[in-house]
């Protein structure tokens, strides 16, 4: 649901630090393939220098769009050959790199490069990076892998098939759900925040009298992905978080933020910003909206009532 904007030097910091680690890790599982796997080498060792070796910058790096491209190309291969396919799962493995390391670039590298701080999908968890100072990890978001890896092996480390979810988000809901760059949005490629709005409704099914909406164009990439999240589902779970901002209309009137600074905080130099991080915990610009939860939530509802 968030966009994740490719083109700003945290991005590109990122890319160029996975891209490195990354590479240096996946030739090393190719020179293993003939010691390690248990496969036949002469004939796999052949495959990966025709259709392989000359790929792997487009494989680890490469946009969504040739990623899809390159596996649609090979998967012929991996389907009919089980050598093949045992020998590609083997290197561009996910279990190794999400496993905890020392001396290679993983999972929690990444995940501390990228700082999403929040659940990609819903905008509802954190997804902070935790490592200690002796360096020993903690926690980190999980990714989901955009493009399922059962369908896709050789895409299961790629960077742009790579995207920080909570677990709720990946695990419960999505799962192996088959996404496509046509009917979805990809957070690298598609900035949908303008095709979804938050809103609400009164209800007398739930428990408080209150329900919420989330708008989209009907047919369209932005409802596809909203509903392959269930999105409008998991946020009525939070319907208290509506009662807030519907009672600071109530209590304090549409002048809420102006009255706040003009009064109580009229000796306090705050941006707009500021304000805005301290009175509702979330962040006012679009493109923070990833490092605080139910930032895109409030800002809509917020608007929708009057008060910013």
């Amino acid at each position: 649901m968030l966009y994740l904007n490719p083109n700003t030097p945290k991005f590109i910091k990122a890319k160029r630090a996975f891209h490195q680690g990354m590479l240096d890790f996946v030739i090393q599982r190719i020179e293993w393939i003939e010691p390690r796997a248990n496969v036949n080498n002469q004939m796999v060792m052949r495959l990966f220098d025709i259709h392989i070796i000359d790929h792997l910058d487009d494989i680890l790096i490469g946009k969504p769009s040739k990623l899809i491209e390159i596996s649609d190309y090979l998967k012929p291969l991996i389907d009919n050959i089980p050598d093949f396919k045992t020998a590609i799962e083997y290197v561009f493995n996910y279990k190794i790199f999400i496993s905890h390391a020392e001396s290679r670039f993983d999972a929690y590298e990444l995940a501390e490069l990228l700082d999403v701080r929040t659940c990609t999908y819903c905008n509802r968890n954190y997804t902070n990076t935790v490592i200690k100072d002796d360096g020993k990890k903690l926690t980190r978001p999980q990714f989901d892998h955009y493009f399922d890896k059962a369908s896709h092996p050789i895409l299961a480390v790629s960077f742009y098939n790579l995207i920080p979810s909570c677990s709720i988000c990946n695990s419960s809901i999505k799962g192996t759900h088959k996404m496509t760059l046509n009917d979805y949005t990809h957070p690298y490629l598609d900035n949908a925040l303008g095709d979804i709005k938050f809103s609400y409704k009164y209800s007398h099914k739930s428990k408080n009298g209150l329900k919420v909406k989330v708008v989209t164009p009907d047919p369209s990439k932005a409802k596809n992905t909203i509903d392959a999240f269930a999105i409008e589902e998991v946020y009525n779970s939070h319907t208290g978080e509506l009662l807030d901002l519907l009672r600071t209309k109530q209590y304090f009137s549409e002048r809420y933020l102006t009255i706040l600074k003009s009064n109580l905080l009229k000796d306090v130099i705050l941006s707009k910003e500021d304000l805005y991080r301290i009175v509702f915990g979330t962040e006012y610009d679009e493109t923070n909206f990833v490092n605080r939860p139910f930032s895109k939530f409030k800002s809509d509802i917020l608007k929708e009532l009057g008060i910013i």
